[in-house]
């Protein structure tokens, strides 16, 4: 039996939602407040809120819009951007945010994992990793895919959750916003591996991107920017999940 989660991943640039591919060439796709609470309406098993210049710009994601939303809102949230010191976590937890995620800090700063888990708990700290596969192999990226690491992949997971991680979101920077299925391959290969939950990211068009991906790997949880905000081969922008008897027939099929 599998726990199916499917899961809006928002990608954000301050008070405004964007997407690209393979993580350039981001254009603007709407509000961010609007946007959450349409998946709010629509029942989402859970969002992601990620600002992904708030690094590179020595900034955090903005608490002031994570609370405005916390208000709306009545699925989970999880939230990264910027996010580099255990206090700063407080203070979304304390506007109710369920989780945090981290990726940019953990090329430097690993021991902030074991830090949020021990004051907040395992389940509130998720570890994001992007990886583009290079002459064959899968190779961990930092700055929004702009720095390739030589970061053995299995090790890295390994290490990340010997630190206490409750959850990992392994995005595939190759196939992130192209709306081509995931990377199966890459989900296969680390698996063996995984005793937190993982979450797949990076290519998903619809639900028939998500069966493929349950139907060859023992995974059950699956997040997709694109291909729940845009819509055709013009990528109009469309905010879309799926209904809950579309929902409800995946779920069955695992069970």
């Amino acid at each position: 039996m599998k726990l199916i989660r499917i899961i809006p991943s928002l990608l954000a640039h301050k008070n405004f939602l964007i997407k690209g591919r393979n993580f350039t060439n981001h254009k603007y796709v709407g509000d961010v407040y609007n946007t959450v609470k349409i998946f709010s309406e629509k029942k989402a098993h859970e969002i992601f809120l990620i600002d992904i210049f708030a690094t590179k710009e020595n900034r955090v994601i903005d608490l002031e819009l994570i609370r405005k939303i916390k208000k709306e809102i009545f699925v989970p949230l999880c939230v990264g951007g910027g996010i580099h010191d255990a206090d700063l976590v407080g203070s979304f937890i304390g506007e109710g945010v369920e989780k945090v995620s981290i990726n940019s800090e953990l090329e430097n700063n690993f021991n902030i994992i074991e830090k949020i888990a021990s004051k907040f708990g395992s389940q509130s700290v998720v570890a994001s990793i992007d990886v583009k596969k290079i002459n064959g192999d899968y190779k961990v990226c930092f700055q929004n895919s702009q720095k390739i690491s030589n970061i053995n992949l299995n090790e890295y997971i390994l290490n990340i959750q010997n630190s206490g991680v409750g959850e990992i979101v392994l995005t595939s920077v190759d196939f992130e916003g192209t709306k081509k299925g995931f990377d199966i391959d890459l989900y296969k290969s680390v698996e063996g591996i995984i005793k937190v939950p993982l979450i797949a990211n990076g290519g998903a068009n619809n639900l028939d991107s998500f069966s493929e991906l349950f139907d060859n790997t023992s995974l059950s949880s699956a997040s997709a920017g694109a291909g729940f905000v845009f819509y055709g081969e013009r990528d109009a922008v469309l905010i879309s999940y799926p209904t809950s008897i579309e929902l409800e027939k995946l779920i069955t099929k695992y069970e």
